[in-house]
């Protein structure tokens, strides 16, 4: 590049530089050209390529020049370089591939398909660009050897070269195609033909007769699913095959319908209901389905028309209910009729079965409470206990006729026994009466009397009635008073006195009435009249003195009366005449009312002895008087109710029980409430002022009946369990040296049967807020006041109320945090409880430990682990622990229950008192093998089952259709029905585990037909559940020969040093034999040293599983951690590959549920949950479930209370296939409903997983 410039007389020393795209100024090497400064020549530093896609066809930059050496002024011009075309291109095809296709049976000349290559040359220079198409491997005819196909070499266009290809015969071509351009260079590309198809192939179902067998329907309801799905054989490529049934083909045509799959099968579908028992219908349907392979297609068109036969075969099911001959049978009978005695006969038919079912007949006994009435498997009813027209006059029975169907229907039909009277109730009183006569009154009549009679009137069994003073009444009685009949009304009795009376004498006189009714034969009954004399102020008064304890419970009692100021006066009615004041200077403490003499203890007074002095005015003879009163003020802990003991005493009032004073006599003596407390601290060995009687309540005036509750404590507080069972051992000699008679030790509102409640019966107690005060002249205890009442619930299994930490759940020190879902504990180490309980204890072999009864429930669970290798051994015994006395074994009860090894082999023993049920389980090995077993025992208020080990020892068998199900059980369950009549194990004495207190087993009742050999237990006992509460084997309330922990598994596991690596985060599960770690929740790891990593599960998302293993059939153990705040999802599945078969753990309503089906036929879903608990509280959750046949176990967090639910029997199915690929999911299962799109059904999002095992 050269320049000129008009400056002439100036140098000409011009310096030239580029600028532009191709020009790096910065990095000159990476320019592509360059300018010589001082001449301008310009420079190629690079090869140029012109060619697409990287090169350019022209190139343009910018020359600069300015003179004065590059100081002066600058001038410039722009240069563009076009590049001329070298060949240096060959053709290529895009994509390597092109795709056509063409309808079979075609013409020759038929347009396939375009290909097209590219050439990166210049088009315009010569032939550089110019591209000639031909096929260089073409597909040959087999038959002639021609080409298939031709190509145009200018524009590629591809043709057949021959006519009528066959898709069914060859379905695609691949050729090879040559691009050459005018330099000679060459491209290949990959042309891919298919031959579309023409529909000129027919249809061919693939079996000529179709043959299946489906259960009746139940009534209307039809089945959703399919009955028989049906194949087509058609060599075209797309069929779009349309089926239908042949109307009036057959028999039955009209109770089906055909749908089409979207994959192409037919399904036969139910649309009208379907009944066995239909005479037509019994030996099944026989009827054609056709298949047209295109909408299109005309049915005349034979070509592309197929049919088939289908046979339906019916299988009965059990939609039938028994039907009774006759709903309704009136019976008549008297109410001594002989216990036997046929009331009539039930008829009940099924047709199910071809009318062969068998039909079992019984009893609601919820319309036969007392089990009055007895059916045998004829249908005939008959009485099997007395009737009592007085208790019932009219019975309506329901009763049942149940099929032997799957499952099993019932009917019901009534039958109304109306009890006819006979005169076997004397005449009482007509109501209580309590006449009043006034001491020193002359000679009068006192009162009149009447009777009442329970009998029928209208039957002559009742008035009018006669009335006579017992001709055994004492001769006092005989010289005082007279009965004299009156004919009033139904006859009246008038009791006159003979005499005046002295109340300071005699309070009371008691006089025995006979009274006889008109009935036949007549009944005669003694009622008694007590008539008090009635006082008059008749004495002058002395002074007195009153000593007061009064125990204030927390010290929270409010103004609280303690007693009446007692001035020694032998009249007692005369406080109208009398006035109270304080002698000297008030005490703040206390408040006195100034007529009725009661003194008020004030809120807040403290601990310690207080003495107080009175002065009394009596008006009448006016006179002045003195009195004391010394009150000792203790304060009772809530630990100390918790720990108290209780007896109940007959025949003594509260005032008896504390009085220390006679009046008549004047003597003053122990009360029998010190008397109780010296015997106790004796026999406790400990000081008497640690013995606190702290509530005396009379809880029936009329027998008398009275409650008493007492603690006990030294350093710390005796348990109950342990005072009433030191009273228990020693009742009659407390009887004898106190003078009191116990009809109940440890005081219990449920013990007799159906006193309260029909049915499930908890004792409760509450302390009222008001003291209870018993007030008894120169003596007063104000106790604790105890509100014992029987709640008609299994304590055990009511969740109305959380649980909170208020309640103190946490036991041995373990620390309590409450949450939405229930209270937590954090325990110390040992206590692996879920309310931090010992679970385990050894014991030695002639030990024992005594824990708080079994509560009373009308359906029962235990459920304990034993291990050990002696074949003998007691594992539980709860029942009398004393022997009967000879005199009233027909009042004491009778009933027990006993757990023990007998041989090696578990022997049971249940008696509700009525006598007793054994039960015996020769196991396929005898359970003494140093292994851990499980026991389980339930019963109702009937039936009784024992199981072993979950049944995993049965011999099942199963058919794949899954019709037969054989369940041979004898090695690992047995059954059996309690004697009658007694329904409930109503039981207040300790439990006893391990042992009894007693060497030898002695405790023996006529009642019972079997008793525990009672030998002590050797080896370990463990998670001793009743209704799904874990004992706290730690602290018994007495125990000898035992320890916490298992010290025979504890040797194995201490000597296995692997195992000691793992206890941080784990603990050690062993036998006599082996140990091994079982890590905690969240650990994982050889040493459970590992913390697991939690899974997130966001919206539509899930885990699939294949297992390395083969599922057990009979047994699933699932167990995972989850923390979540939706309500809703699915956390884990187990299934078949059809889902008929499944396992599911989910959440609803915030609620644990498991559901499960096991029949390879059908659904069959059964469903376990824990629905008083909510989990939707952000905290981590262990849900653990153990299935074992169709027995299931959902576990929460440990699995106490709440926590727990089970649903454990035996029936029908009990294999559970687990498809290992196609089977196994958590957080939901997808459900595709595309290509690559799907949906996760029950979606578990926004939520955790973790530790899934």
């Amino acid at each position: 590049a050269t320049t000129s410039d008009a400056d002439v007389e100036r140098p000409t020393n011009i310096i030239y530089f580029l600028t532009g795209a191709s020009i790096d100024i910065e990095n000159p090497s990476d320019s592509y050209f360059d300018i010589n400064k001082a001449t301008g020549e310009i420079f190629v530093l690079k090869p140029l390529n012109r060619d697409p896609p990287h090169g350019r066809a022209s190139w343009k930059f910018t020359v600069f020049a300015q003179d004065e050496g590059g100081e002066g002024l600058v001038g410039f011009t722009e240069v563009q370089i076009n590049l001329k075309d070298v060949n240096d291109n060959a053709p290529q095809f895009p994509n390597g591939i092109a795709y056509g296709n063409v309808t079979e049976n075609g013409t020759i000349g038929m347009h396939v398909m375009t290909i097209k290559a590219e050439d990166y040359d210049d088009i315009n220079e010569g032939t550089n660009a110019k591209v000639i198409y031909s096929i260089e491997k073409n597909a040959i005819e087999e038959d002639t050897g021609l080409p298939i196909f031709d190509i145009n070499p200018d524009t590629g266009l591809i043709t057949t070269a021959v006519c009528c290809l066959d898709r069914e015969k060859t379905p695609d071509y691949s050729l090879q195609i040559v691009a050459t351009d005018g330099g000679g260079l060459k491209g290949t590309g990959t042309a891919s033909i298919k031959v579309k198809d023409l529909n000129d192939m027919p249809p061919r179902f693939t079996k000529g007769e179709w043959f299946v067998e489906v259960e009746e329907t139940d009534g209307s309801v039809l089945p959703e699913a399919p009955i028989l799905t049906v194949t087509v054989n058609d060599d075209d490529e797309i069929n779009n095959f349309q089926y239908k049934i042949i109307e009036s083909s057959g028999y039955g045509a009209d109770k089906f319908a055909m749908v089409k799959n979207a994959d192409g099968t037919g399904s036969l579908k139910v649309v009208q209901p379907l009944d066995f028992e239909d005479p037509m219908q019994i030996n099944g349907f026989r009827f054609r389905i056709q298949v047209i392979d295109n909408d299109e297609i005309d049915e005349s068109d034979k070509y592309h028309v197929d049919h088939s036969w289908v046979i339906v075969k019916l299988k009965d099911i059990n939609d039938n209910t028994p039907r009774f001959k006759k709903p309704h049978i009136e019976a008549a009978v008297y109410e001594n009729a002989d216990v036997g005695k046929h009331l009539g006969t039930f008829k009940a038919v099924d047709i199910d079965k071809g009318g062969k079912s068998k039909i079992t007949y019984s009893i609601n006994r919820a319309t036969d409470r007392k089990r009055q009435f007895a059916i045998d498997q004829e249908g005939t009813v008959t009485i099997q206990r007395e009737l009592d027209r007085e208790a019932m006059a009219k019975h309506s029975l329901e009763i049942l006729a149940t099929d032997d169907g799957v499952p099993p229907r019932t009917a019901s039909a009534i039958l109304t026994v109306l009890v006819k009277d006979i005169n076997d109730n004397a005449p009482i009183f007509a109501e209580d009466y309590r006449p009043i006569l006034l001491e020193n009154s002359p000679p009068s009549k006192i009162i009149e009397i009447s009777a009442v009679d329970n009998d029928d009137r209208l039957e002559g069994n009742g008035a009018p009635f006669q009335f006579r003073m017992d001709p055994d009444a004492d001769d006092v009685i005989r010289t005082s008073f007279k009965v004299e009949q009156s004919n009033k009304g139904d006859g009246m009795a008038i009791i006159s006195s003979l005499g005046s009376f002295d109340r300071e004498y005699r309070k009371q006189y008691t006089i025995p009435i006979v009274i006889k009714d008109s009935g036949t034969p007549p009944q005669t009954g003694t009622s008694t009249l007590t008539i008090t004399i009635g006082d008059l102020n008749d004495n002058i008064m002395q002074p007195g003195s009153k000593e007061v304890i009064v125990y204030n419970y927390q010290g929270q009692a409010p103004d609280t009366p303690i007693g009446r100021v007692f001035v020694n006066d032998l009249d007692d009615w005369d406080t109208s005449d009398k006035l109270f004041y304080w002698d000297e200077a008030e005490n703040p403490r206390f408040k006195l009312d100034d007529t009725s003499g009661m003194v008020t203890m004030r809120r807040g007074a403290r601990e310690g002895r207080y003495k107080l002095r009175f002065k009394i005015y009596d008006r009448k003879h006016a006179q002045e008087s003195y009195a004391n009163m010394s009150v000792v003020v203790k304060h009772i802990s809530y630990e100390a109710i918790v720990n108290s003991g209780s007896i109940q005493l007959s025949g003594i009032t509260d005032e008896d029980f504390i009085r220390i004073w006679n009046y008549r006599t004047q003597n003053i003596f122990r009360s029998k409430l010190e008397r109780f407390r010296y015997k106790l601290a004796e026999l406790l060995n400990v000081d008497v002022k640690n013995v606190d009687v702290f509530s005396v309540q009379m809880k029936d005036r009329s027998v008398p009946l009275t409650d008493v509750r007492f603690a006990v404590h030294g350093a710390y507080y005796y348990k109950a369990l342990q005072l009433n069972g030191v009273i228990l051992l020693h009742k009659e000699e407390i009887e004898q040296e106190v003078g009191i008679n116990i009809t109940m030790v440890n005081v219990d509102e449920c013990l007799l049967e159906n006193a309260d409640c029909a049915g499930s019966c908890t004792s409760i107690i509450e302390v009222q807020t008001n003291p209870c005060l018993v007030n008894a002249n120169k003596t007063a205890l104000v106790g604790v006041q105890i509100n014992s009442t029987a709640e008609c619930a299994c304590s055990s299994r009511e969740y109305k109320q959380q649980q909170t930490c208020k309640s103190h759940p946490c036991l041995n020190g373990g620390r309590c945090t409450n949450s939405k879902s229930g209270i937590k504990c954090s325990c110390p180490p040992g206590y692996t409880g879920p309310r931090c309980q010992q679970v385990v204890r050894s014991f030695r072999g002639s030990g024992w430990a005594w824990y708080p009864p079994l509560d009373m429930c009308d359906k029962s669970h235990i459920s304990v682990e034993i291990i050990t290798t002696k074949p003998d051994g007691l594992i539980f015994y709860n029942g009398p622990i004393t022997p009967p006395k000879e005199d009233d074994t027909s009042k004491q009860l009778s009933d027990f229950i006993s757990l023990e090894l007998e041989q090696g082999y578990p022997r049971f023993l249940i008696d509700f008192g009525s006598g007793t049920l054994e039960l015996r389980i020769v196991t396929k090995h005898p359970l003494s093998d140093g292994e851990w077993h499980r026991i389980d025992l339930f019963w109702d208020t009937e039936k009784v089952k024992m199981v072993v080990d979950f049944c995993k020892t049965a011999e099942i068998t199963e058919a794949d259709e899954g019709n037969l199900v054989d369940f041979v059980d004898h090695t690992c369950q047995a059954l059996g029905k309690v004697p009658q009549f007694n329904e409930y194990l109503n039981l207040n004495t300790p439990l006893q585990i391990g042992g009894v207190f007693r060497d030898k087993f002695d405790y023996t009742y006529s009642r019972w037909q079997y008793m525990p050999v009672g030998v002590g237990f050797e080896g370990c006992i463990r998670e001793f559940k009743h209704n799904g509460i874990l004992y706290d084997l730690s602290h018994p309330g007495l125990s000898k020969g035992s320890a916490p922990g298992c010290l025979y598994t504890q040797e194995v596991c201490d000597l296995n040093p692997q195992v000691a690596r793992c206890l941080e985060h784990g603990k050690c599960v062993g036998s006599y034999n082996k140990a091994k770690c079982e890590c905690n929740p969240g650990w994982t790891g050889t040493y459970c040293s590992l913390p697991t990593t939690p899974t997130t599960f966001k919206t539509h998302s899930y885990v699939k599983y294949a297992l390395s293993f083969e599922p057990d059939k009979f047994t699933t153990q699932i167990q995972l951690r989850f923390r979540t705040r939706e309500a809703y999802g699915e956390l884990f599945r187990i299934s078949d590959q059809h889902m008929r078969e499944y396992g599911i753990i989910e959440l609803k309503g915030a609620k644990v549920y498991f559901r499960y089906s096991l029949n390879t036929g059908q659904v069959e879903e059964q469903e376990v949950a824990l629905t008083a608990v909510e989990v939707d509280d952000g905290q981590w959750h262990v849900v653990k479930v153990q299935r074992y046949g169709s027995a299931a176990i959902v576990e929460l967090d440990g699995g106490e209370g709440a926590n727990f639910n089970q649903s454990f029997s035996f029936d029908g199915h009990q294999w559970l296939s687990v498809d290992k690929q196609e089977g196994v999911y958590a957080g939901g299962k997808p459900e595709f409903n595309g290509v690559k799109t799907y949906d996760v059904k029950s979606d578990y999002q926004k939520s955790c997983i973790d530790d899934i095992r």
